[in-house]
């Protein structure tokens, strides 16, 4: 597969997040694209230098049960919609 087709492949997961909050983990988006957290990794950073997406901070519920702030990632385009 090409970079073009990854790098859009992490933009349109991330376009239709269906996330309360609209955005995704390192884990999930691996998770979503069947792609190693490295390799995901490598085009966020691509997506973000290009201002097509950014970094947020959301609360999650961890397995413990305990509610807490995480990093992950947002389409830029989904957050002005809002």
């Amino acid at each position: 597969m090409k970079e073009s087709e990854l790098l859009q492949q992490v933009q349109d997961a991330l376009t239709v997040t269906e996330t309360e909050d609209g955005a995704m983990t390192v884990v999930q988006l691996s998770e979503a694209l069947d792609i190693s957290a490295e390799k995901v990794r490598i085009r966020l950073r691509k997506l973000m230098e290009e201002g097509v997406i950014e970094l947020v901070r959301v609360r999650r519920k961890k397995m413990n049960g305990v509610v807490s702030p995480v990093v992950a990632y947002a389409s830029v385009k989904k957050l002005e919609g809002n």
